[in-house]
Order: structure tokens, then sequence, then C-alpha cells
């Protein structure tokens, strides 16, 4: 945990002077590729400019992404439900979920104890796992199940992701909390989902652990990720 901790914070410093860099001219990109579409524009003309400006925009989401990795942000605390933070994630994800046929089992335990901690921080990483458990799910056999399962464990609360995706090559594990390490194909990830969700988790002092299990029976196949949190 101390060297993933200290490769964050090197690559953090460069990843925000990179930032603000590139801020800058994408800045200039989007704003006359935009002025651009509101002229009358030959067709074949306006589909090129159309290509710049969502290729600019798609881009200043990577840098936004790379701004907030590079934060240092103070944590806001209150009493907050991981329950309740799970469902209102699980509500942005439903139409995703829905046309990608995957299915969400919930087993939330009730009357879980509040926490205290950043509830849109932490709803952040949740919706960072879950992405990622839909991509390694629809990847794996176009369709899956997501099994989300929270429990109070003596003075701990533990949540727990678990996908029926192929699950994670050995060699791949111990780098998925690096900066900008991604398994995705060129266009569709940053690599930084699970870094900033790393740092997020070890802010509030937590912890996150992974297991990914492969292997030819589809009954073991897949990915646990597990959050311990202390209230």
């Amino acid at each position: 945990q101390l060297i993933v901790t200290d490769r964050l914070a090197s690559i953090g410093e460069l990843s925000s002077g990179i930032a603000h860099e590139l801020n800058n001219p994408l800045t200039g990109v989007i704003g006359f590729s935009d002025l651009l579409l509101d002229r009358d524009l030959p067709d074949d003309i306006k589909e090129d400019v159309e290509i710049i400006s969502r290729e600019a925009k798609r881009t200043a989401g990577v840098v936004r992404n790379l701004l907030t990795f590079a934060r240092k942000h103070e944590t806001e605390r209150n009493r907050v439900n991981i329950n309740s933070i799970i469902e209102k994630v699980l509500e942005l994800r439903a139409y995703e979920q829905k046309v990608s046929n995957i299915e969400v089992n919930t087993r939330f335990a009730f009357d879980l104890p509040e926490i205290m901690a950043d509830g849109f921080r932490l709803q952040q990483v949740f919706l960072n796992i879950i992405i990622n458990a839909e991509h390694f799910m629809t990847e794996a056999h176009g369709r899956g199940t997501l099994t989300i399962t929270t429990e109070q464990l003596g003075d701990i609360i533990r949540a727990s992701f678990a996908d029926d995706g192929s699950g994670i090559a050995k060699e791949n594990l111990e780098h998925l909390f690096d900066p900008f390490f991604t398994t995705k194909e060129v266009g569709k990830g940053t690599g930084l989902g699970l870094s900033i969700s790393y740092g997020i988790i070890t802010e509030h002092g937590s912890n996150i652990h992974l297991k990914s299990f492969t292997g030819e029976d589809p009954l073991t196949k897949g990915n646990n990720c597990r959050f311990i949190f202390s209230y």
C-alpha cells in the first residue's frame, strides 16, 4: 500500500501539470469548433468539424479525470448510509444495465449503521467499480449478474461487489490500482478510475480488496471487490 500511495503522489503531481497545459488549447479547439458548427457549412466539412468537436470534448473529459486524480481534496465528511449511496449509483446505471442484460442482486444488511464519510466521493468509487464490473461481464458473455452485499461485522461495515465476468489475469491484478493501467481497448478507458477510487478509499482510512477468479468453470469465475469501513 505504501508503494502504491507513493506512486499516486508522484504521478499525481505530473498529471496536474499535464492537465493544466492541455486545458488551454483544448478550450480553444472546442470553442472555435462549436462556433464553426453554428455556421452554414457544406455537409462534408460540417461532419469533419463535428468529429473535431466531439474528440476534443472527449479529451477534455480525460483531462478532468487527470485533475480529479491529482487534486488534493479535503474530504468533507458527514454521516452517510452505505446502502443509500449504492442505491443512488444503481439508479444512475439502471438504463445501461437493462440494455446490457445485466441483472443486479442486492443483499443489503438491515439497519446498517451510518459512517462518517464524503458521500459524493464514495458514490464516485462505487460508480467506478460497478462500471468496471459491467465491462468485464459484457465482454465475457454479453450479459451478467452483479451481486452487491453489505454487512456489519463487529465494528466494521463491509460492502462487496461480485460479478460473473471472466476474471482478471494474475499478472494484471497487481497493477490494477496503478494510474493509467487498463486492460480495456484504446478509447474505452483511461486507467484512472481505480486509481482515483483507491485514493478516495485510503483518504477515508478504509481498505479495498480485490479478488479475481479465472478458469474454465463459469460458476467460479469473476471478480469480488470488497470495501471495509469503520464506524
